[in-house]
């Protein structure tokens, strides 16, 4: 998983119209989210609307990649054939 998170300046919002962006990369693709600017905490609260995103899919996954695809999968993969072998010694 990838994350990029740009946070704009108060000052840009007025002209950008957003709050900040994210773009994510995951097991389902490359995705934008845009974040609407924060206005006050009781807004938020009044409205319940903490968080306002749109996401825009910009690439997505044909098929997603599980775990076991991944470095770490494979590392998970023999750590558990060692304590297989361990078992088998008791």
């Amino acid at each position: 998983m990838l994350i990029i998170d740009g946070g704009f300046a108060r000052a840009y919002q007025p002209t950008t119209g957003i709050g900040g962006y994210t773009l994510l990369y995951n097991s389902y693709g490359l995705q934008l989210v845009t974040l609407q600017p924060f206005t006050t905490r009781a807004k938020a609260i009044a409205e319940l609307s903490d968080i306002v995103t749109t996401k825009r899919i910009v690439e997505q996954a044909i098929a997603r990649k599980t775990v076991a695809e991944t470095d770490v999968g494979t590392k998970l993969k023999a750590q558990v054939a060692q304590l297989l072998e361990l078992l088998k010694g008791e």
